[in-house]
């Protein structure tokens, strides 16, 4: 049997996030998993995070293919770290940070800086929301209408004071490693993926914006299914 793949979710969305993934992961007998972060709300941070992940990693019955999107490359960052229950790690357009740096300090130093902060929807308990024209314009900028309308309906909040946090730890030195780039992001630019993605063992480019999961889950799929242990 083939190790299990667990899908880790960005910041605003959900495991929900992944469902397409999944199916065509399941589709080709593959077992998909996903969680849900504790950053959802305002008593999240990146160690919880780390911790959640770190717990689904060993109610599986053997080490997994651990994918992030987005702000999860520094929760799988994390939840690697030390962890025999990886089997190989995929960042999806993802934060992979050198030592010591944030996801804040990261996307500091892309030479395309992205817009997104401009959404922003500030919560007195720390977390943020994400104002939907922004959403769509710089997350979602490839999408359909008909495929971002219930993604749009269903963004959350996040506690974004975890933007500022660093892994302790640095779990893509420990395991092989994939990079996904997205080639149209207006999150992370090419450019800032491609220096992140110097530090893994593969890249490789998905014609897409911040969010294939929802633009190119087949195509995402295939890249994932290629990273799984035979």
């Amino acid at each position: 049997m083939s190790p299990p793949i667990l899908l880790v979710h960005g910041a605003w969305t959900g495991g929900w996030a992944w469902q397409d993934v999944v199916s065509e992961l399941e589709g080709s007998g593959l077992r998909a998993h996903t969680v849900d972060l504790p950053t959802q709300g305002p008593a999240g941070n990146l160690s919880a995070d780390a911790e959640t992940v770190r717990a689904a990693l060993e109610g599986l019955d053997e080490p997994a293919v651990l994918v992030g999107h987005s702000y999860a490359g520094m929760v799988i960052t994390a939840a690697a770290a030390g962890n025999d229950r990886v089997a190989h790690l995929v960042y999806v357009c993802a934060a992979l940070p050198r030592e010591g740096e944030s996801l804040q300090d990261l996307m500091g130093r892309d030479p395309s800086p992205s817009t997104i902060g401009d959404g922003f929807v500030m919560h007195d308990d720390g977390t943020a929301g994400l104002d939907r024209k922004i959403a769509r314009e710089i997350v979602f900028n490839d999408a359909t209408d008909e495929q971002v309308a219930p993604v749009l309906d269903s963004l959350g909040v996040h506690q974004v004071s975890s933007f500022g946090e660093t892994a302790p730890a640095l779990g893509w030195r420990e395991h092989r490693s994939t990079y996904v780039v997205c080639t149209q992001d207006r999150v992370f630019s090419p450019e800032l993926q491609r220096d992140m993605a110097q530090h893994t063992n593969r890249a490789v480019d998905v014609d897409s914006g911040h969010g294939p999961m929802l633009t190119r889950p087949a195509e995402l799929a295939e890249v994932v299914r290629g990273t799984v242990p035979q």
